[in-house]
This record gives C-alpha cells, sequence and structure tokens, in this order.
C-alpha cells in the first residue's frame, strides 16, 4: 500500500520489542530471574499508534528509520499487514532497528531497556514536501530520542506541516535523569508550532519545570501551544483549550490490567480518531481515554485495540475512574 494525501501522517520512532512477563524484580549482577513468557513483537510511538489507528479502521501513513536488518523486515511486514503504508519507511544501511526489552511488572506497568538504533538517524530530509501534502493531521512521536530531528528540525517540520494545511501534534518520550534545560532545548523549539501538545504528566513536570499538572498546561500554552493533552495514567487526561478552558476527563475503568506496554500511544490514536471525527478536544481525549482503557486489557501495545465503533460503545457504558 502506498502513502496517500487524507491520510494522517505518523511521524517518529520504531522499534521491536522483547516483552517479559512477569518481572517482579530485576536480579543483581550475576544473578538469574525466572519470568513467564517472553513475546516479540512491533514497538516504537509512530508504529504504535500507526497499527492503533489501523485497529480503529482509520488509516494512516508512517515515516520512520528501521534497519536493513531482519528487525526492519518485521517492522515493515507488521505495518504493511495492517494496511499502513510502508513506501516511505527509510530502510538505514548503517544503524540497526531500534530494539526494546520491556520488562512488565506485576500490575500491568513496564520498565524499558532501549537502544535508538536508526530511529537516531530520522532526518527532516526523510520528510519531503510532497509527503506534508492533504495531511488533516501531522503528528511527530518520539521526540527525545531522535537525535537528528529533535529541536529545531522538529520545529521546522512542524512549521512546513502547518503551512501546507495539517494540525500539528506533538508527543515526548520521558527519558530520566534529565534537566529541564535538556527537556526544553530538543522541545522547546517545537511548542509555537503545535496545535495540540499530548506529553504525558511527568514529560510535561519535566519540560515546564511545575509541580502540578494543569500550571504545566498553562505553562505551554504560553509557549505558543494551541491545545495541551496531558495524559494522567489511570486519572484520564487534563486538557486545555485554545480559549484557556481546562477540563479533567477521567479514565475509564477496567476489570483488569495485562500489559499497559503502549498504551499512551493507544491513546493518542483515539485522541487523532476523535479529532478526525470533529470532536472538540475534551470529547476526543474521553476517546483516547477509552481505545487505551481497552487496549491494556489484552497482551502487547496494540492487540486488544478495538475498533472505533466498539470504542465508542464502550466509552458510553464504561465507568470512570474516581
Amino acid at each position: 500500500m502506498h502513502a496517500r494525501p487524507g491520510r494522517p501522517l505518523i511521524i517518529g520512532i520504531a522499534t521491536v520489542d522483547a516483552v517479559a512477563r512477569t518481572i517482579e524484580r530485576f536480579p543483581a549482577p550475576g544473578g538469574l530471574q525466572v519470568f513467564d513468557e517472553l513475546t516479540t513483537a512491533t514497538g516504537g510511538c509512530a508504529v504504535n499508534t500507526a497499527l492503533a489507528l489501523a485497529r480503529l479502521g482509520i488509516g494512516a501513513d508512517i515515516i520512520t528509520r528501521v534497519g536493513n536488518d531482519p528487525n526492519g523486515d518485521f517492522v515493515l511486514a507488521e505495518l504493511a499487514r495492517h494496511g499502513v503504508a510502508t513506501d516511505r519507511v527509510v530502510r538505514d544501511p548503517e544503524r540497526g532497528t531500534s530494539f526494546s526489552f520491556v520488562a512488565v511488572h506485576p500490575g500491568g506497568e513496564r520498565s524499558f531497556l532501549h537502544t535508538t538504533g536508526a530511529n537516531a538517524r530520522l532526518v527532516p530530509g526523510d520528510v519531503p514536501d510532497e509527503a506534508l501534502a492533504g495531511r488533516p493531521i501531522l503528528f511527530v512521536t518520539g521526540a527525545m530520542v531522535m537525535d537528528r530531528l529533535d529541536g529545531q528540525p522538529t520545529a521546522s517540520l512542524l512549521a512546513r506541516a502547518r503551512a501546507a494545511g495539517a494540525r500539528t501534534m506533538l508527543d515526548t518520550v520521558f527519558v530520566e535523569g534529565l534537566s529541564t534545560r535538556a527537556w526544553r532545548d530538543r522541545i522547546g523549539p517545537s511548542l509555537p508550532h503545535l496545535d495540540d501538545f499530548v506529553p504525558s504528566l511527568p514529560e510535561a513536570l519535566a519540560i515546564s519545570g511545575e509541580a502540578e499538572a494543569l500550571p504545566a498546561a498553562e505553562f505551554f500554552r504560553r509557549e505558543g501551544v494551541r491545545r495541551v493533552a496531558i495524559k494522567l495514567g489511570d486519572r484520564g487526561a487534563l486538557c486545555l483549550d485554545e480559549d484557556g478552558l481546562a477540563t479533567l476527563v477521567p479514565a475509564c475503568r477496567v476489570d483488569r490490567v495485562v500489559d499497559a506496554t503502549g498504551a499512551g500511544d493507544c491513546w493518542c490514536a483515539g485522541l487523532i480518531a476523535g479529532i478526525l471525527a470533529g470532536d472538540a478536544l475534551p470529547a476526543a481525549a474521553a476517546l483516547g481515554n477509552a481505545v487505551a482503557a481497552i487496549a491494556i486489557t489484552g497482551p502487547g501495545a496494540t492487540g486488544a485495540v478495538p475498533s472505533l465503533e466498539e470504542a465508542r460503545t464502550f466509552l458510553a457504558r464504561a465507568p470512570t475512574a474516581d
């Protein structure tokens, strides 16, 4: 399948994930820890979001980099199998496909060991102007681990997309131990070019230097973002719209969490689906909450993502978090 105007364009990271469950603790040096099972799946923010959109029934295109290796073959095959256009995926001749070891803890939360691989070599030249034409949404996801795209290159890409008529959106990856300056160096240039900024709470606090979600969202609005939706995990999402109106959108409750891998990416797919349907930001975020809630009831990042109709039915009936 080839990329087509009129479909959202997802730009960002692709990985292969080795997901180990269940990991109660990491062994000491020289030690051995037995776990239940290991599964291999595609991962990375851009791939997860594109596949989740496909499962929702929404066509999407993707621009990413993978290595010229078996893991890259695997990523391409999985994207194509779900109808995601791969003709603009770049095969990097020098770096391998990005890889993550994902440890799933008993409650469903996860820890990551990650090598950036080809993701670090994604560059603005991988996104020609003709790829931006006619896009309703441009979503850049995986900022902070795209060494050649983060910072001013992403800002320039977003500006080009806006000039082409796209609604621009950005999500980030949480990297531990960085200073506020380091976060702002990579994210700050993009903020004036964003229609929607959708970080997680830890990312929002790290970038803004604030201690709570609402002041962080207000910081991003002052920096030029039109709308902000901060993902709050099991508390839902905080939305701040273009008029400065804040709305807390509660999470949907589910009986059992199996695997939270990719939950934020599935949330983004639900948000994009709502935006494409004409929903205001809080309603789109509620749809994101529903998609993410269903996604975490099954193994893997996107295997349990429902159809759009199923997600809306679930949203209408599901209890929300207190």
